[in-house]
């Protein structure tokens, strides 16, 4: 064991640089969806929108760009920082005596990865909250029958097909989803399905990031596909795209009405609900 507290002091700031660079990344990685995409999209009118609901799309897009950018740059400071103070104790600790080179990286780099291995799991395991279901759909499988006849028998589900990148997706999360819920919450004949596909470590950041209620499962590329076609009779897969599936555990509806188009989305699930 290492005894040097300059050592040791380095180490930990060193360690921590990277933790803070897995944030930096992440936080660019909102900017462009959550901030640069959507400022695109209420441009170009992707969404029909009142100018009401695009006033308060747009404030809270410069709110977000505000906070994203502050803890871009706060981090970016932060490690610059630490960077630096574990070179100024690096360069003490070298002036000591009997320092081993090669036992000093071994556990530099052990403590590195310790600490990176603890961000992983810590996003993995603890993140979700215990309205959040987890569920998977077996290789080879593209149809909700059995996962229906497993979860839900007897109730209405709208499924949402998504993406763990996808802007317009994460949008309505954002924005429409809580509605949505608060809607229906005193409703027992209703569930919420949500199929996603892309980086399965940012699924579970996505889906607590935005409070996402309900079953998930995550999905690769090609049986995402092939039970999106299945399910919707459609050769081509966008996202966002949603179902309903009814009491009966058929696909009633293969292109629901999105949550940001509420009172449409509204109509088609209460025919099902009675």
């Amino acid at each position: 064991m290492i005894k040097s507290k300059n050592f040791w002091v380095a180490t930990i700031a060193l360690a921590i640089i990277p933790l803070l660079s897995i944030d930096i990344a992440q936080h660019y990685v909102d900017w462009q969806k959550e901030v640069r995409e959507e400022l695109i999209y209420a441009v170009q009118d992707v969404y029909s929108f009142t100018k009401e609901q695009k006033t308060a799309l747009l404030d809270k897009v410069f709110e977000r760009n505000e906070t994203l950018t502050f803890l871009f740059y706060t981090k970016i400071f932060c490690s610059i920082l630490l960077l630096l103070l574990s070179i100024y104790f690096f360069r003490l600790y070298k002036k000591e005596k009997l320092v081993n080179p090669f036992k000093s990286v071994a556990v530099c780099v052990i403590v590195i990865a310790f600490f990176l291995s603890g961000k992983i799991l810590s996003v993995i395991m603890f993140s979700t909250n215990d309205k959040t279901n987890f569920l998977t759909l077996p290789a080879n499988e593209y149809s909700f029958q059995n996962l229906y006849d497993q979860n839900f028998k007897g109730k209405v589900v709208y499924v949402d097909f998504w993406g763990t990148t996808c802007g317009p997706c994460l949008a309505e999360f954002r924005d429409f989803t809580k509605p949505l819920k608060e809607r229906y919450k005193t409703n027992k004949d209703i569930n919420y399905l949500y199929i996603s596909r892309g980086n399965k470590y940012l699924w579970k950041q996505q889906i607590d990031k935005y409070g996402i209620d309900g079953y998930h499962v995550f999905l690769e590329d090609e049986q995402y596909d092939e039970l999106y076609k299945a399910s919707t009779k459609d050769t081509n897969v966008l996202m966002p795209h949603y179902l309903i599936i009814d009491k009966q555990g058929k696909v009633a509806i293969t292109s629901a009405k999105h949550p940001s188009d509420k009172d449409s989305l509204y109509a088609q699930l209460d025919k099902y609900l009675q």
